[in-house]
């Protein structure tokens, strides 16, 4: 009797606990098709390290609620000295790792003394790479940098197509990308402002006016992420993609463009976007560090009050993805993945910092001065220097870089590139060193 009487709630029980089930199956596998990028990471973790990844959610989660009181002892050792030793070891390695073609090795594993092969390659980080040595450059005034950044812009340069005689593109590996439009840019507007050349100034113009074509293809503020990607000019309507990061690169070479060449149409074009990127959805940690830095730099051009509260709010959103449990060895990090990746989150921040310092918002400029240090903390932590190594072997190749992870010892020119270029920005902006004076 007793079964009987339960079996109908037994029978409610088994079919919600069935759609439960189903629901999060379908959840998880939305997620890996979203995130596809994201998902081959995480597949590729060894058990602790997805431990780990977890338990830093759970820790920031509870974070938000309870935030922990900094701990100065903690990045005590992140002085003017120490970055600026770091920075400059950090671009040594670079240099070192520069073909005569100007080509960079894209990647050195220190414990296989392998190099990565020219089809391993990527067009994005190498022309991130040449814009931060412009910037260790502009700190330190040493020629030696400028002319890598240089013969790097001459390698690129190579793979230059015209759209027309009033646009120009890069295609590489048979993918034209908006990141790869914008950062060569951002590399050339630093040598014009630098340097006063006006060498690059009709391949720029070209270049910002196929940003603009891109943003005029759907007619909303948003760009299209790719111009073709391997023949299909339709890429993202066929796949449901779009970079979450390229926005961001666009956005802050049309606020250099702005700054050199006072054309309304790239401030036009950045307002169009502001729009359509105020949606929550765009919100992501991929989405932010680059979209920082183009409104800052567009703030300090205008003074207009939008661009700064619209920087602000993205660099609030940027500083929940920190670890901030002291006790933990990532420590001053971001997200559940803890890597070299955080110098680009710590290169927004530099330019946060600016920004608070011009507005003169103390509370921000304490706090984001705060985490910074803490930021750079972790990114010490993973270069290697003079010190980590007892051998004269091939161990020496990799002073200088900056391992991906505590547990990954792959050397990477992007994930040095970002460590040295937001040693850069902490150098200007928290450490309040200028810039060198540099002869035109």
């Amino acid at each position: 009797m007793r079964t009987a009487r339960f079996s109908p709630r037994f029978r409610l029980l088994c079919v919600l606990f069935l759609v439960l089930a189903l629901s999060a199956v379908g959840i998880c596998y939305y997620l890996t098709q979203r995130y596809s990028k994201e998902w081959n990471y995480w597949k590729r973790l060894s058990g602790s390290e997805k431990s780990l990844a977890v338990e830093l959610e759970i820790e920031r989660f509870g974070h938000r609620v309870f935030p922990p009181s900094p701990q100065p002892d903690s990045y005590t050792h992140v002085t003017l000295e120490k970055l600026e030793h770091s920075m400059k070891l950090g671009a040594e390695w670079i240099l070192s790792m520069q073909e005569p073609s100007g080509r960079f090795q894209y990647w050195y594993d220190p414990v296989l003394n392998q190099f990565s092969s020219k089809t391993d390659d990527n067009f994005l980080r190498q022309s991130g790479t040449s814009f931060s040595l412009m910037l260790v450059y502009k700190m330190t005034a040493n020629l030696r940098y400028f002319t890598a950044a240089r013969q790097s812009i001459s390698y690129l340069l190579q793979f230059k197509q015209q759209l027309d005689v009033d646009k120009a593109y890069f295609l590489f590996n048979e993918k034209a990308k908006l990141g790869g439009i914008s950062l060569p840019m951002l590399t050339m507007l630093e040598m014009r402002q630098l340097t006063g050349t006006r060498e690059f100034d009709k391949i720029l113009n070209q270049l910002a006016n196929m940003i603009l074509f891109l943003q005029a293809k759907y007619q909303t503020g948003q760009f299209k992420s790719t111009y073709v990607y391997r023949g299909n000019y339709e890429y993202e309507k066929e796949t449901g993609w779009e970079s979450k990061i390229y926005p961001g690169e666009a956005l802050y070479a049309l606020a250099k463009m702005y700054l050199a060449f006072e054309d309304v149409r790239y401030r036009h074009s950045m307002d169009w976007a502001l729009e359509f990127y105020s949606h929550e959805r765009w919100l992501s940690q991929a989405f932010l560090p680059w979209t920082i830095s183009a409104f800052v730099s567009l703030y300090q051009q205008t003074s207009e009050s939008k661009y700064s509260e619209y920087a602000f709010h993205l660099s609030d959103r940027l500083l929940k993805q920190q670890n901030l449990d002291s006790r933990d060895a990532v420590y001053g990090s971001f997200h559940g993945l803890p890597s070299a990746n955080t110098g680009s989150y710590m290169e927004a921040l530099g330019d946060a910092v600016h920004l608070a310092q011009l507005v003169k918002d103390q509370r921000r400029l304490k706090l984001y001065c705060e985490r910074a240090k803490m930021g750079y903390r972790w990114l010490l932590m993973l270069q290697y220097t003079e010190s980590d190594f007892t051998d004269s072997g091939h161990f020496e190749m990799s002073i200088g870089g900056f391992r991906e992870s505590l547990v990954n010892p792959q050397l990477r020119i992007d994930n040095t590139q970002h460590a040295i270029s937001s040693f850069a920005k902490g150098l200007q902006f928290i450490f309040r060193v200028h810039p060198q004076q540099i002869v035109k």
